[in-house]
């Protein structure tokens, strides 16, 4: 779109330019703040030379220009299908690979398995990883956290951003600066944070991820198991409308529970929330530990495993992974014993 481009006056051309936001279809759904975003930016001078102003002049040329443009009714409503069934990659090679590229934009996400297993870890890389460019599998946004357990792990996020930074160098990205963290611990307060101030927060910033760490937490305390059900479907109706608005990734931990078995007497772990939760995620994913380990240095690593438990377009597969001071990585292939050569005498 050369000639769109070219009409523009020299600073509003590199504008667009800089955001990568090339045609008048694009500049038009791209939030404002996108725009004005500072991600890109050296730490030591976060400001652009962009105003609001400018936002307004290059969204209504963008919109006169669209206005001489004949299109059909149908396009309107079709969103490009890199952009429909785009995924957050999870920052490791091995997870990729066995979800098929990351964490899907389309309906929610659920990460279950025992504490202490890694769930929150795979959060926090998640929460990185969504910041990069499409080019390295992200999406170049920021994230919406909710805690519902513990309080949000700040030093921990800030030791696997160091990580991130040192692998990704070329992208100079502020990574803690497009986090946004709510703490919430009670359900009439967390639904009325989704309902009322997430949706201010979306139109407000450019978000790709949001995090529920954990639905569990708040909603297995109820009583009443159809005011649960109903809450629960309210709180899954307004977060599928803001995956569906703003093409962003939802992802919710669960806990697990021990249920007995009918027919032996042992008892089994199963996702908590029963049914009710099971039938309003789109994707489940398992993380369990596996009873074997990796030396690194002087350290001994538990491997675990992340298990497709059902997912629509995923067939059921698993893989395993570390989680190391550098966030999640993939278990290290054993080297080959080298072979000594012997001489005939």
């Amino acid at each position: 779109m050369a000639n769109f481009l070219e009409q523009l006056p020299k600073h509003l051309q590199e504008i667009a330019e800089r955001v990568n936001v090339l045609t008048p279809e694009a500049i038009l759904t791209t939030p404002r703040i996108r725009f004005m975003d500072t991600r890109t930016c050296d730490l030591d001078s976060c400001v652009h030379s962009c105003t609001p102003e400018d936002v307004r002049i290059l969204k209504e040329a963008a919109a006169k220009w669209l206005e001489q443009t004949p299109v059909s009714a149908d396009s309107l409503f079709k969103i490009p299908a890199r952009l429909k069934w785009s995924r957050v990659t999870f920052g490791c090679a091995a997870l990729d690979q066995c979800t098929g590229g990351g964490v899907s934009i389309r309906g929610i996400t659920e990460i279950c398995g025992n504490s202490g297993v890694g769930k929150s870890q795979v959060l926090l890389q998640l929460s990185l990883s969504v910041q990069l460019p499409a080019t390295l599998g992200g999406l170049g946004k920021g994230v919406a956290f909710i805690c519902t357990e513990d309080a949000f792990p700040s030093r921990r996020l800030l030791q696997i951003s160091k990580a991130f930074e040192a692998r990704y160098p070329a992208e100079k990205l502020n990574f803690l600066g497009n986090i946004f963290i709510e703490h919430q611990y009670e359900s009439e307060p967390l639904l009325d944070c989704i309902s009322n101030r997430l949706p201010q927060l979306l139109q407000e910033h450019s978000i790709g991820l949001i995090v529920i760490d954990s639905v569990a937490a708040i909603f297995r305390l109820y009583t009443d198991f159809d005011k649960r059900a109903r809450d629960m479907r309210r709180m899954v109706h307004a977060l599928l409308s803001y995956a569906d608005k703003y093409d962003c990734a939802v992802v919710c931990s669960n806990q697990m529970t021990a249920t007995e078995e009918t027919d032996e007497t042992r008892m089994e772990d199963v996702p908590c929330l029963g049914l009710q939760w099971a039938n309003l995620s789109r994707t489940r994913m398992r993380i369990s530990k596996v009873p074997k380990q990796y030396k690194q240095g002087d350290q001994l690593l538990t491997v675990r495993k992340l298990e497709i438990v059902y997912s629509p377009e995923t067939p059921n597969a698993f893989t395993e992974f570390l989680i190391t001071a550098e966030g999640v990585v993939n278990v290290p292939k054993p080297s080959r014993p080298t072979a000594i050569k012997r001489k005939l005498i």
